[in-house]
């Protein structure tokens, strides 16, 4: 898989995580998980690129068709402790979270009744 665009980075920059699927989003590609290659400084679209580069049928099912992030039902929780939220559009990024070789990432529909 390529990188999510933009300027090269560091080796140590990258990160590998595992993105767990559930729902529509694990009918639409056919399997349980994708391993995915992000920066270790990632934002809510940095993972919808990657994403989509891993499955590309997550698109318009679970992220937005300009993979500037999720579609309005669906959420992205890491490591099963903390929901991650979009970028910023104004320049802030108090939105980007730290990722660690490893992490878990979970997609999921906010709609999902339990």
């Amino acid at each position: 898989m390529g990188d999510s665009g933009g300027a090269a980075r560091p080796a140590s920059a990258w990160v590998s995580a595992r993105l767990e699927l559930f729902g529509t989003a694990r009918m639409a590609c056919g399997v349980g998980h994708l391993d995915l290659r992000l920066p270790a400084d990632a934002c809510i679209a940095d993972f919808a690129a990657a994403a989509a580069a891993a499955c590309p049928a997550l698109v318009g099912v679970a992220l937005r068709p300009d993979l500037s992030g999720l579609l309005e039902s669906y959420t992205l929780n890491l490591n099963g402790a903390a929901f991650l939220t979009d970028c910023p559009t104004d320049g802030r990024t108090d939105s980007r979270f730290r990722l660690n070789d490893g992490d878990a990432l979970l997609l999921f529909s906010s709609q999902a009744g339990g």
